[in-house]
Formats: C-alpha cells, structure tokens, sequence
C-alpha cells in the first residue's frame, strides 16, 4: 500500500528571502522552491518540519492530503483579523494557532472517502487566496460553514456572533469549500432564511484604499514601517495593517445576536422543503434546456438529411470498424431527426433501401440491428 503524501505552500504577500529559501532546501532537497512558493510529494517518507510552524514562519496559503484520506487546508491571516468570539465554539476540523503576530486557520479532514488527486489539489489550491482575502476583508462565512457542519452532529454547540453575511449567493470559492468540507447546505439555506427574520449585526466588510492608508499614518507609524523594512528585508501588505492598526487587535465588539441551535432549529425543515423545491426546479429547467437543445439540433439534422445519409454511405464504404460506427451514428440520428418531425416513412423507405445496398457487410448491420 502507498503512502503518498503531498504538499503545497505559497506566499501571497512579499517574497522568501535568501535565507528563507536556505532553510526550506534543508528541510527538503527534493520540494520544488521558489521565492513564493514549496511544492514537494512523498512516497513512503516525510516532511521534516511541522506544516503549522512552517505557515507561521514562510507562508500565507497551504494545502496538504494524504491518500489514507487526510486532508488539511492553510489560511495565515494577521492578528486580530477575526473576532476571537468567531472561534469560541469547538470543532474537530477547525484549529486556531494565534500568535502576536499571526491567526493561523486549520481546517482538517482525517477520512475523505472520494477520490482525491494532485489535480484535484491544484484545482482546489486556485481558491485558496480568494478566500483568504475575503476573511482579511471581513467576510467570515468559512467559519459559518464550519459552524453549521459541527452543527449537524452536534446540537449542543456553542453560540458564535449573528452577523449579517449574504449566504444566498456563493461565490466559486465558497462553493468548492463546501464541497470538499461536505457542508450541509439545507442548514445553510435555514441560516440565510433566519438572517431575514432575526435581528442580527451587520457585516463589517471593507476593501483596502492605499491613499486613505497613506494619509492616515503618523510620523511615528512611518518611522515605524521603514526600521521594520531595513531590519527584515521586506514587509508585506497585512505585515504594515497590523503594525499600524488603531484598535487592539483582539478588542472584541460586544455583541447581541447570536447564532445558537435553539435560534436556527426552526428554520431547517421549512430550507429542506424549499431547497428540495429549488433543486426540482432547477432540475425541470435543466432538462427543458436540453430538450429545446436536442431538438434544434434534430431539426438541423432533418434539413440536412440529405447531407447526413451521404455521409452514412460514405462511412459505410470505409468498410471498417470505426466507419460502421460512424454510419451507425449517423443512421440513429436521422432516425431520431425524423421521429421527431413525424416523418418515419421516409426514414424506414430510404433505410431499406441502404440495408439492401449494404446487405454485405454484416458487421455494419449489426451495429443497425435495433433499428432493423
């Protein structure tokens, strides 16, 4: 049995310096390093260093699996970029390292039952700083997905602040969280239904503006950032935010909505039966669009039919497999075509008359044999 292992982790904010890069060829001669980013795989073997320390050192993003089923997503945000009370409830798959400096988001699976490859984790890797900088920008939604998963099981959770998020419209990012963290989305349709009756906080969302940062520095906060820049070599975007943030980092608001159990409870039968609804409806859409789809393409069929049955006997006449799977092809789709324009007379006239010319090559009606 295999034990392959993969890693990924990239910097989104500055660069790895000389000596940065020093220290992760020693920790692996074989990873693929660059100035923002370490790549490596194992096969029977291991990294040798810890991931959480590796994120807090070097790193703003990371993705780790395993083919036992282990899967571990990175996510380094500055101090106080979420509210502590965001994390005061308990969850087997959402860790949270806070130093002075830095929050590192952990979000774990230890049993992933699908089929998982390095496609899938470069595709999934693509989101990754999408979502971290909606959480830096104030969108905290991961950590209602996180809430509502934990509490699918569990209908003692602790309560987190009731935050008026937008969870009707989930962004391609979200979307592949919740899918590969297997979210249940009839709870959070009852979230999103709840907002709309319950009183609750709203957002505190905010692009960065660089002209109104600039403007605000002091004197002090300047002198700051540039012995900051001459000490370590670089300073990242959220590096200058935290040193020069007003407010104490993890000075919580006080707030007065919570999301509990007892609050969301009533609404989770009414989003089953309206998400069930919305699927069906979607499903009838989805089929109505491919039906019109099919019968356009029917109708161009019947008005080039002439056209069509050239190319049937022209395939025919390759006397091979893959041309009687052409003509086969072709002969069901002018089949269907005058189906569908009631004209199968015409269809069963003209068929005869090119089973008789092709009464030779059995191979070919055999393939023909349920429309003979």
């Amino acid at each position: 049995m295999s034990e392959y292992q993969y890693y990924r982790f990239e910097c989104l904010d500055g660069h790895l310096d000389s000596k940065a890069l020093q220290a992760l060829n020693v920790i692996s001669s074989r990873a693929n390093i660059t100035a923002r980013s370490f790549q490596v795989h194992y096969n029977y073997s291991d990294l040798k260093a810890e991931p959480n320390e590796l994120m807090l050192k070097y790193f703003d993003i990371g993705f780790y699996y395993a083919d036992w089923g282990s899967i571990y997503v990175y996510i380094k945000l500055p101090a106080g970029t979420i509210r502590d009370a965001m994390f005061e409830f308990s969850s087997d798959e959402l860790y949270l390292h806070q130093t002075d400096e830095w929050q590192l988001l952990v979000f774990s699976i230890e049993e992933y039952y699908e089929y998982f490859d390095d496609e899938s984790a470069e595709d999934f890797f693509q989101h990754l700083a999408g979502l971290r900088s909606e959480l830096i920008q104030g969108d905290w939604r991961l950590l209602y997905f996180m809430w509502l998963k934990e509490f699918d099981s569990n209908s003692e959770l602790e309560a987190i602040p009731l935050i008026q998020f937008d969870f009707q419209n989930i962004n391609e990012g979200l979307l592949a969280f919740a899918a590969l963290y297997t979210i249940p989305f009839t709870l959070v349709k009852a979230l999103s239904m709840m907002l709309k009756a319950k009183p609750s906080h709203q957002a505190k969302q905010s692009q960065f503006q660089l002209d109104t940062w600039l403007n605000n520095l002091t004197e002090a906060d300047k002198n700051a950032l540039i012995s900051a820049i001459f000490e370590q070599g670089q300073l990242t975007r959220h590096q200058a935010l935290a040193m020069t943030r007003k407010e104490s980092a993890n000075n919580d608001e006080s707030y007065q909505y919570w999301l509990t159990p007892d609050v969301i409870a009533p609404y989770i039968e009414q989003a089953k039966n309206q998400l069930q609804q919305e699927q069906a409806e979607a499903f009838a859409k989805k089929l109505a669009i491919e039906k019109a789809e099919k019968e356009k393409a029917q109708t161009e069929i019947y008005r080039q039919r002439e056209h069509y049955w050239q190319q049937v006997q022209e395939q025919a006449n390759r006397t091979c497999a893959s041309g009687y799977d052409e003509a086969s092809r072709y002969l069901h789709q002018l089949f269907e075509a005058h189906q569908f324009k009631a004209d199968e007379a015409a269809f069963e006239q003209r068929f005869k008359r090119f089973v008789v010319a092709n009464n030779s090559r059995k191979a070919l009606l055999n393939r023909l044999s349920d429309l003979l």
